[in-house]
Parts: structure tokens; C-alpha cells; sequence
């Protein structure tokens, strides 16, 4: 098995588990979001639930959190919130515990509930809630700007390695909490993302180590074909269930002081991790990949916690199984090939081909979802892909897409319109299925 895979554009739900993949393509038909946005959100809303219950053990002797963090970069109106309210329904049931909530000095062990679902919170809010007894906390952003305006960048990083609370406010004096974990999920609009990823901002967030930590997805691709069909109801799937059920076990863990499970590979999984480890490594001698080594270099790490989550999300037991770590590889080389067209550097001629081949895919998946094979240039620059929203960079996808006889263009010696060539839409039909050219009258 090869981790070497970046032709795959589609998230890799098939790689899922069978519940948590008919959970994804749930919500895809319930929302007409993609699978780049439902796949990790879905992902990240397991370990969420996992990790107050399981760690795992590493081949070199040491605890991992299963704790993720995920970064999902989409356009505006993709149901981002929505999709995230979905997949959480699960750990509304634990946090109505809360209700009531009769003394604010009174320890959360008291009545065996905390919140759970953070979304405005600030640095000094999140410590309280640890320093009153909570072990687990889902930091659950759908506005993913106020990332860095309320948390504190240093110690979120901390809190995904799972390290002890030391903190000291001038009011509070110092706090120590041991053993805590936290998940994060941030959605967050593409422009918004633009802007944050700006100057010394983005620097700063990649440079912390911060997105590096992330499993990072580019989201912007519209749906192009209907989802498989989904077995369950989706208020009330399989998938729901199993959250709440291990929320319970954390309750019972955060209550009672009791150590979490720890999970280890089995040998072919652990012989396979190890193989991923090596390719990855060799992925660096590459110019491209080594311009994103923070995200590489973490991709063992990360392959780890997303195995131990599929395990104990699904047939929760103290071996990681070959197939969670084969899934785990799968969907971790997804995310870095994002996080490559996200971050990563190209030398001119290989940025070219790179952009005119996220163009050609999003001109063939818009002709499909809108039977249109003409699409006005202010429109790509508006709803393209990211890297694709400025003029230069697009214009390097056109002048490639064009040599390669893929695109035209109307009116003549304009690019006002970007029309695919017949040899694009016979690739695209190899039946002949007619899809309608909205300049008609014009070819």
C-alpha cells in the first residue's frame, strides 16, 4: 500500500468505516454540502468523542492523544453551520446536564455534566471550565475568524498534545490542571481565510505550529454528483447514538478520576505505519511537499489519532486494527495533498499545471451540476478555487488550459467567457449525453 495518491481529488469516504461513512453521505444529501466538508467535520466530531475516553499508545512507549484538529476552508453558503449543528446533535444530550446549573463555585463532577461544545470562548474561559473538572472539551467553530481574535494561539497547541494547564492571571493567581483534552473544528469562509492567512497572521499560525496540527481541507468544489443513498434517518443514525454513548463513558471517567483506555497497533498496522512513516519522509526530497514540511512531518502523528479514532468510534477495542490504519493513511494523504495546493510553493511551469488542473476539474464539475458548458470569467474570479482568485494566477490556469485545447474562449480575442472545448465535453460524455452550451447561437 502506497500513501502516494494525489491524483484523489474526492475526500476518501469509502475509506470510513460503513456507520460513519453512511453518516457522511447522510448529511451530504440533507444539506447538497460536498465531501470535503462533511468528511472531516463528521471525522472531527468522532475524535471529539473518543478522546475523553482513549488514548493510544505508540510504538515508542508513549500516550497520544486521539484529540484532532480540523480546518475546513469553504464558500460562502456551503452550510458550514449547518452541517456542523448535524454532526454535534450527539453531545447535546450530555451538555443538558448543565441545565439548571445552580452554583458557579460548585465543581462539574458535582452533576456530572460541563460544556462541552465551545464556540466564542476565551483563554480564560476554557481554563475555568478545565479547572473546574473538565477532562474533554470540543472547541466546535463554524465562524473560524475568532480563532485567533479570543484563544490563545501557544495554548491551543498545547491543548492538542494533551499537556497540563499552568496558567497565572493577575485576579486568579495560577491554575494547574493535569491529563485534559481538547478537539477542534474550525470552518471558516474562504475570503475570511484569505485575509487571515495575510502578512504576519498567516505566517504566524503556520509558523506556531497551530495549522500544521490541522487536518486541513480546501472545500470549495461544488457537489457534481448525488451521494450514494444513506440506510438511516439521519436525526436519528447509528452515529448519533454512538456519540452519546461515549459521552457517557467520559462522563463516567471525569466523574470517578478513572484513566482513560489505551489502544496499541496490531503488527501489520504498526508494519504499516511504519512503511507510511518512510514514504512520507521521502515525500521531502521533494521541492513542492518540503515547502509544507510542518504538515508532513506531522502526518505520522496524525495518521496515529485518526486510526485510534476510527477503532474506538466504531468497534471500540485495545488493538488498532490494519483496516483503521489503512483508513487513517488514506484520509491523512488526502489532507496533505490539500494542505500541499492550499500552502505549498510550485516553481512557475509546475504552478501553471497545478492551477490549470484545479481549473479544468471545477469548469468540468460546474458544466456537469449547472448543464452549462460556458462559465464568465468574473464568476471564477468570485467562486473558483482559492488559488484561483487572482487574475495572474488564473490567467497562468487559461494560458495552459488553452495550449492544451481544453478551453476557448467568447467573444474572440476576449476572455470575458471561458467555454470548454468539444474535446473537453466528449471526455466528459463519453456517451454523448448532450449537456447545453449557454452561448448558444455563439459556436
Amino acid at each position: 500500500m502506497s500513501v502516494l495518491k494525489e491524483g484523489q481529488l474526492l475526500y476518501p469516504t469509502e475509506s470510513l468505516p460503513p456507520m460513519m461513512r453512511d453518516f457522511v453521505y447522510c448529511v451530504m444529501h440533507a444539506t447538497q454540502a460536498n465531501d470535503a466538508l462533511v468528511g472531516p467535520v463528521a471525522v472531527s466530531v468522532a475524535s471529539a468523542a473518543v478522546q475523553g475516553v482513549a488514548d493510544v499508545l505508540t510504538p515508542f512507549g508513549t500516550d497520544m492523544p486521539t484529540s484532532l484538529f480540523t480546518g475546513v476552508v469553504a464558500l460562502s453558503g456551503d452550510r458550514k453551520s449547518t452541517v456542523l449543528k448535524l454532526a454535534c446533535r450527539g453531545m447535546e444530550e450530555f451538555e443538558r446536564g448543565m441545565e439548571g446549573y445552580p452554583d458557579p463555585e460548585m465543581s462539574f463532577r458535582d452533576w456530572g455534566a460541563h460544556p462541552f461544545l465551545l464556540e466564542e470562548a476565551t483563554e480564560k474561559g476554557v481554563v475555568d471550565v478545565y479547572a473546574k473538572g473538565a477532562k474533554s472539551l470540543f472547541y466546535a467553530l463554524d465562524e473560524g475568524s475568532i480563532l485567533t481574535r479570543n484563544l490563545v494561539v501557544p495554548s491551543l497547541c498545547k491543548r492538542y498534545d494533551g499537556a497540563d494547564i499552568r496558567d497565572l492571571n493577575r485576579t486568579r493567581g495560577f491554575t494547574y490542571v493535569a491529563d485534559t483534552r481538547g478537539a477542534l473544528c474550525m470552518l471558516v469562509q474562504d475570503l475570511t481565510f484569505s485575509r487571515m492567512m495575510k502578512g504576519d497572521k498567516g505566517a504566524y499560525l503556520i509558523e506556531s505550529g497551530l495549522l500544521p496540527r490541522m487536518l486541513m481541507s480546501f472545500a470549495s468544489m461544488p457537489l457534481s454528483v448525488p451521494p450514494p443513498p444513506c440506510s438511516m434517518n439521519l436525526h436519528s443514525h447509528e452515529f448519533h447514538e454512538r456519540t452519546k454513548a461515549l459521552m457517557q463513558d467520559y462522563k463516567v471517567i471525569f466523574m470517578h478520576g478513572k484513566p482513560r483506555s489505551k489502544m496499541r497497533l496490531v503488527a501489520d498496522a504498526e508494519q504499516l505505519w511504519k512503511q507510511a512513516l518512510e514514504e512520507w519522509e521521502m515525500l521531502l526530497q521533494d521541492g513542492v511537499w518540503n515547502s509544507i514540511r510542518p504538515f508532513v512531518r506531522r502526518a505520522g502523528e496524525q495518521a496515529l489519532r485518526l486510526a485510534g479514532v476510527l477503532q474506538w468510534f466504531t468497534a471500540p477495542q485495545e488493538m488498532i486494527e490494519r483496516t483503521s490504519m489503512e483508513a487513517a493513511i488514506d484520509i491523512v494523504q488526502w489532507h496533505l495533498v490539500q494542505a500541499r495546493a492550499g500552502f505549498g510553493k510550485l516553481p512557475q511551469e509546475a504552478l501553471q499545471q497545478e492551477l490549470a488542473r484545479t481549473l479544468y476539474d471545477y469548469l468540468m464539475r460546474r458544466a456537469v451540476k449547472y448543464n452549462a458548458t460556458a462559465t464568465p470569467r468574473n464568476t471564477l474570479i468570485r467562486s473558483a478555487p482559492l488559488s484561483l482568485r487572482k487574475a495572474d494566477q488564473l490567467d497562468m490556469a487559461l494560458d495552459q488550459l488553452e495550449l492544451e485545447g481544453k478551453v476557448g474562449f467568447y467573444p474572440m480575442n476576449t476572455r470575458k467567457n471561458v467555454v470548454l472545448t468539444a474535446a473537453s465535453i466528449a471526455a466528459m460524455n463519453p456517451k454523448n449525453t448532450t449537456i447545453a452550451n449557454n452561448l448558444s447561437g455563439k459556436f
